[in-house]
């Protein structure tokens, strides 16, 4: 068995085992920053319908204004951990996180401005999010191309 068949064989099994293997940590990061942004989305957008239900359920601690803080909290560690790090160790482009400060700017000038006009505060809560979402993808598919890049060199 040659090398190259010793390698494909190592990860097809790996890939067997976990089935995660083929992402990067940026990646995985990445698309837990846009899963966590859009989790912010609904939260803020299905508090009010089902504000009186919650007790009933047990769920009422979700009324808070901490969970909404705690979910924006995640959503920024996540960044941090994962389109800080792209900028300087792969792409050295502010593209994403000029985007997500400014996602992250909205999701504060809703809070703050529009806390008791709900239209105005999803509007500026589902741009906030669209821009999360855009700039997770964009450093991902910044990566990728850095990663394809190096590829190409080392040849």
């Amino acid at each position: 068995m040659t090398w190259q068949e010793k390698e494909r064989k190592s990860l097809l099994e790996t890939k067997l085992v976990n089935p995660f293997s083929r992402y990067t940590a940026g990646q995985l990061l990445d698309s837990a920053g846009v899963m966590v942004s859009w989790l912010c989305v609904l939260h803020c957008l299905a508090l009010p319908f089902v504000l009186a239900l919650l007790p009933l359920a047990g769920l009422s601690f979700l009324i808070d204004e901490t969970v909404e803080l705690a979910i924006l909290g995640i959503a920024v560690c996540i960044a941090a951990l994962s389109l800080v790090p792209a900028y300087f160790r792969q792409h050295g482009s502010l593209r994403a996180i000029a985007l997500f400060a400014a996602g992250i700017g909205l999701f504060g000038i809703s809070r703050s401005l529009f806390e008791d006009d709900l239209p105005m505060e999803i509007i500026f809560i589902l741009v906030g999010a669209a821009l999360i979402t855009t700039a997770h993808l964009i450093n991902r598919r910044l990566c990728k191309q850095c990663a394809e890049c190096r590829a190409k060199e080392s040849v």
